[in-house]
């Protein structure tokens, strides 16, 4: 049976990381092959007491107290924030096999055979999908468009075209950890989970990018619109180091709500028969995932979703050129 070391950085998550554990302690894998680490960044709430309570008669969990990156050798001190974190808990990880997730993450029982199975030869690194936990109209929302977005990665990895990983849904070889020299050698970046990923790939392993309800891991959804633009930032600063091909597609996704109104001011009739045929092709598109997947709660939001998709990613492009920093986890990042 394969050694398994599963990462999860924590930073301020006492009202998520008990479900998180929960659902990873339930993981039906053998304990003696399972090592499970929980990195606690300087919390300023009661995470790092609760997961010491969770995990006091759990020898294969491990919390690790982080230090700043500062306070470390000289091969961690360019690292920030999350990088930093899961740089210090690969150091500890003892598994052949790299498993990351994140503290408002709950992984499906059978995650580990599901995800480990797709481990070919040269293979070193396996992405799985999620969504959100249905708490409300927002929610499903947000859950909605993680599946339209991971649905087209799925597509585009058939034809062997990388576009990026799923930081909580993501798991490596420990060759190809090494092999890129760890998070130390890449540095420090903002969307590490897509910094890790490209450089496993840059050194000549393959991907796998699944689309499967039996590797689908259940997120918590974000609270407030603002709260998103603020996580949707991070997220672009990955979407702008893809290849020219795949930004020109980033902005034309988030110009599509502008482009229509001004084609609308020339011509109406065309502008409605391109949001016609841009809805009813987004809407087909995300019918046969929700049915794929089994996720019938999203059937409420679907005949919505593309004016809401639409308008979100015309607001997160306005943000991400208007906003002078990065936020993550109550820390702010000059990128």
């Amino acid at each position: 049976m394969k050694s398994i070391s599963i990462l999860i950085a924590a930073r301020n998550e006492a009202a998520n990381i008990l479900d998180c554990l929960q659902s990873v302690a339930a993981l039906s894998y053998d304990k003696e092959n399972l090592q499970i680490l929980v990195g606690n960044d300087a919390s300023e709430d009661d995470t790092a007491a609760i997961v010491r309570d969770f995990i006091a008669d759990k020898p294969h969990f491990q919390l690790v107290e982080i230090a700043p990156c500062q306070a470390l050798r000289s091969q961690f001190t360019t690292l920030q924030g999350k990088t930093n974190v899961l740089a210090q808990l690969a150091q500890h990880a003892t598994g052949e096999f790299l498993f990351f997730t994140d503290a408002d993450i709950e992984v499906p029982t059978h995650w580990i055979q599901n995800m480990s199975a797709h481990f070919k030869p040269n293979v070193g690194v396996v992405t799985g999908i999620t969504t959100m936990k249905n708490s409300g109209f927002f929610a499903l929302m947000q859950g909605l468009e993680w599946l339209y977005y991971l649905s087209l990665v799925r597509l585009l990895s058939l034809f062997d075209i990388p576009i990026t990983a799923m930081g909580n849904n993501m798991a490596i070889t420990r060759k190809a950890y090494d092999a890129v020299g760890g998070y130390q050698k890449i540095g420090f970046s903002i969307t590490e989970d897509y910094a890790l990923f490209r450089a496993i790939l840059a050194q000549g392993f393959q991907f796998v990018q699944l689309f499967d309800s039996r590797i689908l891991t259940i997120s918590k959804p974000i609270p407030t619109f603002s709260a998103l633009l603020v996580q949707r930032k991070r997220w672009m600063y990955g979407a702008m180091s893809l290849p020219w091909q795949q930004r020109l597609g980033v902005y034309i996704n988030g110009l599509l709500l502008p482009i229509l109104l001004i084609i609308s001011f020339f011509d109406l009739k065309i502008a409605l028969m391109l949001t016609t045929f841009a809805y009813i092709g987004a809407t087909a598109w995300l019918a046969g995932g929700i049915s794929w997947l089994q996720k019938s709660a999203l059937w409420i939001v679907l005949p919505i979703f593309w004016f809401y998709h639409v308008f979100t990613n015309f607001m997160m492009l306005v943000y991400f050129y208007t906003a002078s920093k990065t936020t993550w986890k109550g820390r702010d990042y000059h990128t």
